[in-house]
């Protein structure tokens, strides 16, 4: 396999489980509760057995995504988003700083070490190429911040 395409592999998988599936499950969880009234929610069986403690949560997720106005709602989802952003960006620096000081997260990557790609990345950092993986492979905007 080419290192470009193995380069290629790694920024789509990183796009793909450190943002996109993750802010794909966020907005199917707001799109529900949006979807529905209070009265409908308050209305809705309640799970047997369920622990009140996960019930409270539930309901105070609810009320409060329920009570934004749209714009609020609109930077809501840009702060998620911006913070899945965040996330990676600051795993994929640790990464870098630890390959060269030992001190830190190393990853093998379909066998191999990652070190072997990293001369292939345009922006010569690995959370620099998150940037341009995010253009390239993401289904969601651009990089939040």
């Amino acid at each position: 396999m080419s290192v470009q395409k193995r380069h290629d592999d790694f920024g789509q998988k990183i796009v793909e489980k450190l943002r996109d599936e993750n802010y794909s499950n966020y907005l199917k969880m707001a799109d529900s509760i949006r979807k529905i009234t209070l009265d409908d929610y308050n209305n809705l069986p309640k799970k047997e057995g369920y622990d009140p403690e996960l019930q409270k949560i539930d309901d105070e997720r609810f009320e409060f995504i329920n009570g934004l106005s749209d714009q609020q709602k609109e930077q809501l989802d840009k702060l998620i988003l911006m913070t899945l952003d965040a996330t990676a960006f600051n795993f994929l620096r640790e990464i870098e700083e630890g390959y060269f000081d030992n001190k830190s997260i190393g990853l093998l990557f379909q066998g191999g070490l990652l070190e072997e790609i990293y001369n292939e990345f345009l922006s010569g950092t690995f959370f620099g190429e998150y940037f341009l993986w995010i253009e390239k492979f993401s289904k969601y905007d651009k990089f939040q911040y």
